[in-house]
């Protein structure tokens, strides 16, 4: 098996350990191995968090037939994110949601315009909000995103990555602005695409572009964990 490769087993069962206090099954975890790497990239964001002294627990959605909570993640752009499982972190004083899939207007939408401009994200960080009363085609306001992520189950191309700056251009503008020195203050993720493969040479060559003009974005990988919680042993 080449090195890169995503074990769509393992990663659940080691998602399922990840899990373990919330009774997740693996069934959770997504059919496809798209959906289980989605799963994971979201789990590694949730351990990035943690890792910096984030006090992190998991809200569960209740379940309509047993009316206990069940753990349930959003392998979908439809439906109302009050059904689906989400972390809440919390820091002295400060409080993020880390969600999966959910829609978020973009900088340049406006209200009471005849179309919405919005994106369902793979997973979103947004500031703390009550969601209970969104639908499926209701959009959390731009200015509540705080950071994003992509996640892709395949190896990157230099269009892949080109396709991935123009979303970040669409959500949070700001973060492509050439600045002297790229502002890494620690607090939060900077927007990121993460591949389950390899970067090929043309993807190489876009970030190292990205890191020359200091765009506030990373990319990760194979080779590029975003966290060390599902590392190989």
């Amino acid at each position: 098996m080449p090195e890169w490769a995503f074990d769509q087993a393992s990663t659940k069962q080691r998602l399922r350990d990840f899990f373990s206090r919330n009774r997740a099954d693996i069934a959770a975890f997504g059919s496809t191995v798209n959906q289980t790497f989605e799963a994971f990239v979201f789990a590694s964001v949730i351990e990035w968090y943690r890792s910096r002294g984030w006090i992190v627990h998991i809200v569960n959605p209740i379940d309509q037939i047993t009316k206990k909570t069940r753990f349930r993640l959003k392998f979908s752009t439809r439906g109302r994110p009050d059904n689906y499982s989400y972390a809440v972190a919390h820091k002295r004083r400060k409080a993020v949601q880390i969600r999966h899939q959910l829609r978020v207007a973009t900088n340049s939408h406006r209200r009471n315009k005849r179309f919405y401009a919005n994106v369902c994200l793979d997973v979103a960080v947004i500031r703390a909000c009550d969601l209970s009363g969104y639908k499926t085609f209701f959009a959390v306001p731009n200015r509540s995103l705080i950071t994003f992520g992509e996640a892709k189950h395949m190896s990157a191309f230099a269009e892949l990555i080109a396709g991935f700056l123009g979303l970040v251009h669409e959500l949070q503008p700001k973060r492509l602005q050439k600045l002297p020195s790229r502002p890494r203050s620690g607090r939060h993720l900077a927007p990121f695409l993460f591949v389950s493969g390899l970067l090929l040479r043309t993807a190489q060559g876009i970030e190292y572009t990205i890191k020359r003009r200091g765009f506030d974005v990373d990319i990760y990988s194979s080779t590029n964990q975003l966290s060390s919680a599902f590392a190989k042993k």
